[in-house]
């Protein structure tokens, strides 16, 4: 049953909280107490129905007051047509040898790039001829020599190659893995003390394979140059409290640069390869 008039007004301020609960409210949220609002002022003999349901709990319903939390916006910052150029070592050589033995140094990183220069000559080479073939590496009793020092090669037919071990047979199952590790899509067939050799054709597929070998050969170089020059720099730093920071500091970067020196030679080394193995003219 709804409440009349009177009654449903008692009801509505036996439910409002009291203006000293209203007041504490906002002074824990730190806001001026300004007393309790009045209801809006009208001409006589006129009744808002705003103010016919106005009740003191209303102040409860809305903020109290506007609350600023300042932003900042931070700048984007501009985009860099280049970085800063890397440090330049400042040493001598006669300073880096206090420190280090660099003539070490220089052989370990020089031997690194020979090394990948005859992976080259030796696994990705085109030319399937005899003369190719005659140096192959082969192993005997546990030493590597030339295939034409433990068996004769010669040419049957432009396109076949035959290689005899008469002298030394047991130099046979060496031959044949040498064939076929060569890289040059070789097939070698064993009869009795002799390997027959056919020379492929070269193909498009054949010279993209080879040349993703000579990729994979550079990034397994690059990687043991990144290695020995770790190794350089941290010898150079095990030396800290026995020569100036500043001198350690230089030497490092003098480690950096040579290994650096070498990894683009090599660079240069497999870009050459490439070009050579996929040139079709």
């Amino acid at each position: 049953m709804a409440l009349l008039g009177p009654a449903r007004r008692a009801v509505r301020l036996a439910l409002a909280p009291s203006w000293s609960v209203v007041r504490a409210v906002c002074q824990a949220r730190a806001v001026g107490w300004h007393g309790p609002p009045s209801a809006p002022s009208l001409p006589a003999g006129t009744v808002s129905r705003a103010a016919s349901s106005w009740h003191p709990a209303a102040p409860l319903l809305q903020p109290c007051t506007a609350i600023l939390i300042p932003a900042r916006n931070y700048a984007k910052s501009k985009d860099k047509k280049g970085k800063g150029k890397a440090a330049k070592a400042h040493v001598s050589e006669e300073e880096m040898e206090e420190v280090l033995n660099v003539e070490q140094m220089m052989s370990h990183f020089a031997t690194i790039v020979e090394s990948l220069k005859q992976d080259y000559i030796k696994n990705l080479s085109l030319r399937s001829s005899a003369g190719s073939i005659e140096t192959l590496p082969v192993q005997l009793e546990g030493d590597e020599y030339p295939l034409n020092e433990v068996a004769q090669v010669s040419r049957k037919s432009p396109q076949v190659v035959v290689i005899s071990a008469a002298a030394f047979p047991q130099a046979l199952p060496g031959i044949v893995a040498a064939l076929r590790g060569a890289g040059m899509n070789l097939n070698p067939q064993q009869e009795g003390t002799s390997v027959i050799v056919p020379i492929p054709k070269v193909t498009k597929e054949h010279r993209e394979s080879l040349a993703k070998g000579a990729k994979t050969m550079f990034n397994k170089a690059k990687d043991q140059l990144r290695e020995a020059q770790n190794q350089y720099i941290r010898k150079a730093r095990n030396k800290e409290g026995k020569f100036s920071d500043d001198l350690l500091f230089n030497v490092q970067l003098r480690i950096r640069e040579i290994a650096e020196a070498h990894m683009q030679e090599a660079e240069s080394m497999m870009q050459a390869k490439q070009k050579e193995l996929l040139r079709t003219s």
